[in-house]
């Protein structure tokens, strides 16, 4: 047993490596269409290195045609570099695409966002400057009582609101940096909220937190959740299983798969986990879900950039010609031209993509 697990942890690392050998050899490239891709291959990545987001923000400040780029940039909140590339984007670049930079620099820490206060006037609220300073220079019980009342805050608005909630995401993420709060803690958190019909905001933030502490044991309970009518708690819960990174998600999330309601996120988690072991449990899905699930798994294969994957890419390529669900031409161009894999369809999807 011990010896068939060292032999799936070298081909995942090896599906990892290549992976990621093939975003550093892509990246750079001067083709449009394959650097929208990679930047979307990106997005829900955790393990990006930080000189990739570097270069897709100096495509957006030196290139601004290609600011949609930013969209799906997400970077190291606590890498200062990065943070530098972005002010200077938001002092250079046109107002038109000014706002992308802005919102960037408000997903960086608490101290890097003190750094820039004078850029960030007008989009920060002048009482959240007082909680970022109480981020960077308060105790223990004043960044708690900062949570009770950002969560009090949550509970008490008429509708959501995201800025405030990431705000409370920027207190609980200080919480456990500073170990503020347990793994014990956080779980009793987790549990009440599971035990009930509908997660709140503690629910949320307890899921945010469980990734944030690499909690991989809670791998089973979250997966069981991908059932539920909750798409906030769907989008904690996927992003939390994608950062831990293992085979053992993929068979917690796996039977979901081919569940209609779960299948978007189930396979959102798989696709973002860079391993042999997702590529062949996507593979086997993609020929016993239902024809209309096979959409979602035909993307997850593109993502995972892997030759394996090819039978089932031209099996889908060769039956829909085109969705209105899924970008089919970007896709299957990226996948084939970056694998370096003739396809006689291959002029025909570029042509598509330079009309529009």
């Amino acid at each position: 047993m011990v010896k068939l697990k060292g032999v799936l942890n070298v081909q995942k690392g090896i599906q990892k490596m290549n992976y990621e050998k093939i975003i550093d050899q892509t990246i750079t490239t001067n083709d449009q269409f394959l650097q929208e891709f990679i930047a979307q291959t990106l997005h829900d990545y955790p393990n990006k290195k930080r000189e990739w987001m570097r270069i897709l923000l100096k495509e957006a400040i030196d290139h601004p045609e290609r600011a949609s780029l930013l969209l799906y940039v997400k970077m190291d909140p606590e890498d200062e570099e990065t943070s530098n590339i972005v002010e200077k984007g938001l002092v250079q670049v046109h107002d038109s695409i000014r706002h992308f930079f802005a919102h960037l620099l408000l997903d960086f820490t608490p101290d890097i966002i003190m750094k820039n206060q004078q850029l960030l006037t007008g989009l920060i609220q002048e009482q959240d400057w007082d909680l970022y300073r109480v981020l960077v220079e308060g105790s223990e019980d004043e960044v708690w009582r900062e949570y009770i009342n950002i969560l009090a805050r949550l509970e008490s608005e008429s509708s959501f609101d995201m800025n405030t909630y990431l705000l409370a995401k920027k207190v609980a993420s200080t919480l456990v940096k500073r170990n503020y709060i347990s793994k014990d803690q956080v779980m009793m958190m987790f549990e009440a909220n599971r035990n009930e019909e509908w997660f709140q905001y503690d629910g949320y933030l307890a899921v945010y937190m469980i990734g944030l502490m690499e909690m991989k044991e809670a791998t089973v309970q979250l997966a069981s959740l991908l059932t539920r009518d909750d798409e906030m708690l769907l989008e904690e819960i996927s992003e939390t299983l994608i950062t831990f990174q293992t085979d053992e998600v993929v068979d917690a999330v796996k039977v979901y798969l081919s569940d209609e309601e779960a299948n978007i996120f189930a396979t959102s988690v798989i696709e973002n986990i860079k391993s042999e072991h997702a590529v062949n449990e996507l593979r086997k899905a993609y020929h016993q879900v239902e024809e209309n699930l096979q959409g979602t798994i035909f993307e997850a294969l593109v993502h995972q950039l892997s030759p394996l994957a090819e039978p089932e890419i031209h099996d889908y390529l060769n039956k829909i010609e085109s969705s209105s669900f899924i970008d089919t031409d970007l896709l299957a161009y990226s996948y084939f031209t970056i694998l370096g894999i003739d396809h006689p369809k291959l002029e025909m999807w570029k042509d598509a993509l330079n009309k529009r």
